[in-house]
């Protein structure tokens, strides 16, 4: 796994956790990698707390909730649930529901299998308030979190009713067959095509939903004929792309691979900051004068790390465009130290390069020198380690851009002498200041 151990319920549990409150709690079957510690994300205002994975209970997801409002908080976390099983590309099932006064475990089987990570990676969680895209899913997460393989297919048919219309679906099919990006569905498709069906729309309907829905036509699936199971789990992946592409298409959500793939989230925040005439500008290549452009103050940190003082309330000093390409410098104008990179207006990427992208110290003797350099050391060490930079806001903490994690080439990072270094550096940052 990654070294950390999975605890029992009673030990895994943080002090918060522990502390008496008006608990909801929602416990899981899920077929997503669970983190095994506890985990607080704040979304739409409301606190979440992931209940970890350990080695006899479900874990979950739980509220502290107003008292008599415990359905209320059950719904905000089914829907909380609906948008990580989006992310995540998998399914989410309820299996108990809990709480009260107390968080109290409920025993999972023994023997039970465990797929654990060590956090949530949330760096995207779409806010989802829009009606349609809440049902569509939370059909999803059902349908992908379903072992019934009649009822799962059900769900995914359901998304496009939603997201589509079911007048339009007929339509809608034949054109998105060839947009499908899902492996699985593309085979199931070819499969379908060499049996000899030609019109997927009406063979999905006629022989899925409805077959499945209804008892008195014809076909019908029957829970006792195992051929009609098999062929059902043969076009599931089928109907799950088509309901996925839907979503992303018809509602406007997303996936991660979506996201992932087209990496707008380097400049979007820079690109809010700008405005849309001079993002267009820019896109274009041209030429867009500095005293137009509003750059923020930015501290520049690592997720999961630091915080490194150093890196923060940098100023902007530098804005030189070349083409589609916008060359910044920053400078902390207390220690000197800057910071360079690119917004590729082109590319739609941040480029940062670690091994001239921090520079501008020089040693002056003093203990605030010392204290970046040790501060500067660290941050390249975390950040050879897959770090995934980001940028936010000085002034209001709101995230400006961010990396994916960095894959250093032909590079071998001797953590133990780094961290020498480091400790050597901040030992004479305190031998400084007290000489001072």
């Amino acid at each position: 796994m990654f070294g950390r151990e999975i605890l029992a319920y009673a030990d895994a549990l943080t002090d918060e956790l522990k502390a008496p409150a008006n608990w909801v709690a929602a416990y899981v079957d899920s077929s997503l990698a669970w983190p095994v510690t506890p985990q607080k994300i704040i979304y739409l205002g409301t606190e979440f707390w992931v209940i970890p994975a350990t080695t006899d209970a479900y874990p979950g997801i739980a509220v502290k909730s107003p008292r008599g409002e415990n359905q209320a908080a059950k719904e905000a976390i089914l829907r909380f649930l609906s948008v990580l099983a989006w992310v995540e590309g998998k399914g989410l099932i309820p299996v108990h529901y809990g709480g009260g006064g107390r968080l109290y475990a409920f025993i999972r089987p023994k023997g039970a299998m465990l797929n654990v990570r060590d956090k949530f990676d949330l760096r995207y969680l779409p806010e989802v308030t829009d009606h349609k895209q809440k049902l569509a899913i939370a059909l999803m997460r059902e349908a992908r979190g379903l072992q019934h393989v009649a009822f799962s297919f059900l769900s995914f048919y359901r998304v496009l009713e939603v997201a589509v219309g079911k007048k339009k679906i007929a339509t809608w099919i034949a054109g998105a067959l060839g947009r499908l990006r899902d492996g699985r569905a593309k085979d199931s498709l070819n499969k379908l095509h060499a049996s000899g069906i030609a019109d997927i729309a009406s063979h999905l309907y006629v022989s899925g939903r409805c077959a499945i829905a209804h008892a008195g036509g014809n076909p019908i699936v029957d829970p006792d004929d195992p051929t009609d199971a098999a062929r059902l789990y043969e076009e599931r992946p089928l109907i799950e792309g088509l309901a996925e592409l839907a979503i992303e298409e018809e509602l406007g959500l997303q996936t991660a691979r979506t996201v992932y793939r087209e990496h707008l989230y380097e400049l979007a925040g820079f690109k809010a900051k700008f405005g849309p005439a001079i993002v267009r500008s820019l896109q274009a290549g041209e030429a867009v004068g500095p005293a137009l452009v509003d750059i923020p103050t930015i501290d520049f940190q690592l997720e999961g790390r630091g915080p490194f003082e150093a890196l923060k309330s940098l100023q902007p000093k530098m804005f030189a465009q070349e083409g589609k390409i916008v060359h910044v410098e920053y400078e902390n104008r207390v220690n000197g130290l800057c910071v360079k990179f690119n917004l590729n207006f082109e590319t739609e990427r941040l480029d940062f390069d670690i091994h001239n992208g921090i520079f501008g110290q020089s040693d002056d003797g003093s203990a605030a020198y010392a204290q970046s350099k040790a501060e500067v050391m660290e941050f390249m060490k975390w950040y050879y380690a897959n770090g995934c930079l980001r940028l936010t806001d000085s002034a209001t903490g709101d995230l400006i851009s961010r990396k994916d994690e960095f894959i250093p080439v032909n590079v071998m990072m001797d953590h133990d002498v780094m961290d020498a270094q480091i400790d050597e550096w901040r030992k004479l940052a305190e031998v400084r200041r007290k000489d001072q």
